[in-house]
């Protein structure tokens, strides 16, 4: 498959990774990929460890397998929640196991684990989840970017040029296939220009929680 027909999600929660996540969205985009940025929520707007802004495409409820070629996941914290909502994994699973590209950087190992899609494999990741990784079943290699079938893996930020050019390659060894039925068609894109940070935030689930979930904030106080 060319690059130029495929279509590659890239995952996005709070706390992302920004270079983990901008890098490979611009740079398919310039390879001419159909790239779309799926969250949890497509009304919700998600921050980085830094505060940029994103507001995805699609909710990963209006994503199907099928749709996609390739599913991206960045690491940073966002992988702790991503980790824990089914419809991500549910995702994640079918897209691996319909034969297209997986690709996890640094903690976005945490997803492949609890998708059990690391048992048995070959994969890297940020070392201080390798017990995390190990425990999983993987096994773990040292090196910068992993390549094993259609799961490729890389380390840290340093590493997300060699991890996407992995990822084309992996692309491009897919077969060819007729146009789609309904392709994926936002009507907004994702830009990496923002008028205002915001900032991720905590707040209990439910009055007298102990359970927290995160949210974006724009021009509250801190």
């Amino acid at each position: 498959m060319h690059i130029s027909d495929a279509t590659v999600g890239v995952l996005v929660e709070n706390q992302y990774q920004e270079i983990e996540f901008w890098y490979p969205v611009l740079r398919f985009r310039e390879m001419g990929a159909n790239v779309i940025v799926i969250g949890p929520s497509a009304d919700a707007v998600y921050g980085s460890k830094l505060g940029h802004p994103v507001r995805p495409e699609f909710a990963v409820g209006d994503v199907r397998p099928e749709d996609l070629d390739a599913v991206l996941i960045p690491g940073g914290f966002a992988p702790e929640a991503l980790r824990r909502n089914a419809g991500v994994l549910d995702l994640v699973r079918a897209v691996h196991d319909r034969g297209a590209v997986v690709g996890a950087v640094c903690h976005a190992g945490w997803v492949l684990a609890s998708a059990g899609l690391a048992k048995g494999r070959r994969l890297t990741s940020v070392s201080v989840i390798r017990d995390d990784m190990v425990n999983a079943g993987a096994q773990y290699l040292e090196d910068a970017v992993v390549r094993d079938g259609n799961l490729v893996t890389a380390r840290l930020p340093n590493d997300v040029g060699s991890w996407c050019r992995e990822i084309h390659a992996a692309i491009e060894d897919l077969p060819a296939r007729p146009a789609r039925s309904r392709p994926l068609t936002p009507t907004r894109r994702v830009s990496a220009v923002y008028d205002l940070p915001v900032r991720v935030k905590q707040r209990a689930v439910a009055p007298g929680s102990a359970n927290y979930t995160q949210y974006a904030a724009a021009g509250e106080p801190a």
